[in-house]
């Protein structure tokens, strides 16, 4: 468990890191692990809601550097399904693809095994603003103002460390998403759907709906990144009905979320960004955590060897970029590019997805993380003539 702290002005800390989600509980565990002076600023209450699916892929479990307790697993996913207009199509169910969780526990399990090594965290504390000195960053926040050498920046699309290193998102370079739990039986559960994630293509424009087997209830969600999209709750509501799902008292939980892809700034002088206040998000599946984690991991190795040569500087930094680069830029670069190719023709992509097997089951590598989206466009360019008359010849849906 963590225990509150008192922000006093003439502390200093070696790093303190804003906000506790897996890419700031991340960094923070493993810079308190190097034993440095680390405090963790969440501005609600631990444990607190978090909208999100909740899918945690292999990629994600393979950065995490921590193995979960099966207390957090509400599901383990072994396949996909694929619908779109009447259509239905399933992966192959031959290996794990991923695990449900619930944000609240797991943030906050993360939250405890960053204190665990060692950090300090103080939670229900808003921060205000983030400024740079020459030998310091100046943290003020609604219980005082406390300094660090380096702050981390892991407090989401609306980031306030962010002021300091880029300009903010644009509507364009966002997306906005809908989420709901839907309480069930764990039989009804298992008739529905069992051990697979639900994608639906065709219910908005530009996105996609989900439907997510968890512990006693589904995650049922909307994803969308048109910015004609001007109803969402009439299309969130349209979507359930359709699912034949009780939508009586259902209260959707709404969160934007940043376009992954985009070239943006990631660090500046004794400053990082992570997860989604970087604009690590996944253009076209949307997913997070898995980059979140991942630069929480590469931000921590750079605080410690900027740490280690006693220079915070932009320059120094700069290295944080490189390191992402190395591991996964690349490849969320080109989620945006196959995303921009998917929603500009919806009708035909989503009928070869749908209609095809193979190409079904070599997209489901992409959510483990065993195949790029470069790969997978390189795989499918030279067979698209094929699945072209296909479709124009049998056409289901």
């Amino acid at each position: 468990l963590y225990f509150r702290v008192c922000l006093i002005d003439c502390i200093m800390y070696d790093a303190i890191v804003i906000g506790t989600g897996p890419a700031g509980s991340t960094a923070a565990r493993h810079i308190a692990a190097a034993g440095l002076d680390t405090l963790i600023v969440e501005k609600e209450a631990l444990p607190r809601v978090k909208t999100c699916g909740g899918e945690l892929s292999e990629y994600a479990l393979s950065n995490l550097g921590l193995t979960l307790p099966n207390s957090l697993i509400e599901r383990e996913c072994f396949c996909a399904r694929i619908r779109y207009r009447t259509c239905s199509l399933e992966s192959e169910a031959c290996e794990r693809l991923s695990v449900m969780v619930s944000r609240d526990k797991l943030d906050h399990h993360l939250a405890n095994c960053a204190v665990d090594t060692g950090a300090e965290l103080v939670d229900d504390v808003r921060v205000r603003s983030v400024r740079t000195d020459d030998d310091c960053v100046v943290v003020e926040s609604t219980e005082g103002t406390v300094r660090s050498k380096v702050v981390i920046g892991a407090d989401g699309v609306n980031s306030v460390c962010a002021k300091n290193v880029r300009p903010p998102f644009t509507p364009q370079e966002i997306c906005f998403a809908l989420e709901a739990e839907i309480p069930a039986s764990n039989e009804c559960i298992d008739e529905y759907i069992l051990n697979k994630g639900e994608f639906h293509f065709g219910v908005v424009p530009k996105g996609y709906g989900w439907v997510f087997p968890k512990d006693g209830h589904f995650s049922v969600g909307i994803a969308n990144r048109s910015q004609d999209f001007s109803r969402p709750m009439d299309a969130y509501l349209s979507f359930i009905k359709g699912l034949g799902f009780d939508h009586a008292n259902v209260k959707p939980r709404g969160h934007f979320l940043p376009i992954g892809g985009l070239d943006r700034k990631t660090y500046a002088n004794r400053i990082l960004l992570v997860g989604d206040a970087a604009g690590y998000v996944d253009a076209f599946l949307g997913e997070g955590m898995a980059y979140a984690i991942a630069s929480g991991n590469m931000a921590a190795e750079t605080v410690i060897e900027a740490y280690r040569k006693d220079d915070f500087s932009q320059v120094s930094l700069s290295s944080y970029h490189k390191r992402c680069m190395d591991s996964f830029l690349p490849n969320l670069k080109y989620s945006y590019v196959f995303s921009e190719i998917f929603y500009r023709f919806p009708n035909l992509t989503s009928r070869i997805l749908v209609n095809n097997e193979i190409v079904l089951n070599k997209f489901i590598y992409l959510a483990k993380g065993r195949l790029g989206y470069l790969s997978f466009m390189k795989w499918v360019a030279p067979r698209l003539p094929y699945y072209l008359i296909k479709d124009a010849i049998g056409r289901r849906c």
